[in-house]
């Protein structure tokens, strides 16, 4: 009984000690680059292996893996446009990431799998998605017919 009684206080003091070392505040993500550099170092490369991926018909296994890294990141760019610092609006402009992560996220789909004609495919989705961003928040942008 005294054992139990000693293994319960133990167990209790240990919960404590970490309960006491757990941190009081969740840090915050901050932003690093400005949204130029994010579009022109990130999203913009990322966007262009996924609509000249027909370039290269002859995939090797390492063509296919970095496909599939570049369409992963293409689709979680849009998660980063959609974060708290990054978002305009909880309107518009989530409407517009979400266009870019749907793309991305069939990108990343039809690259584990292989799918060339899927991902050719998705070049007009994947300009839509840019396109209609574009047009509304980048300033002096035109559509191009």
């Amino acid at each position: 009984m005294r054992i139990c009684t000693l293994l319960s206080f133990a167990l209790i003091s240990q919960a404590a000690t970490i309960q006491a070392q757990a941190p009081t505040e969740v840090p915050k993500a901050t932003a690093v680059g400005t949204m130029k550099e994010l579009m022109l170092d990130y999203i913009f490369p990322t966007s262009n292996e996924i609509f000249y991926v027909g370039r290269n018909e002859n995939k090797t296994e390492k063509g296919w893996n970095d496909l599939k890294s570049n369409a992963l990141m293409l689709a979680e760019s849009a998660n980063i446009l959609m974060s708290p610092q990054r978002a305009y609006d909880n309107e518009q402009w989530m409407r517009e990431a979400k266009l870019l992560w749907d793309v991305g996220n069939k990108a990343y789909k039809f690259a584990k799998a292989k799918d060339l004609p899927a991902l050719e495919a998705l070049n007009d989705e994947l300009y839509e998605a840019c396109q209609s961003c574009h047009v509304r928040y980048r300033p002096g942008y035109k559509r191009r017919l």
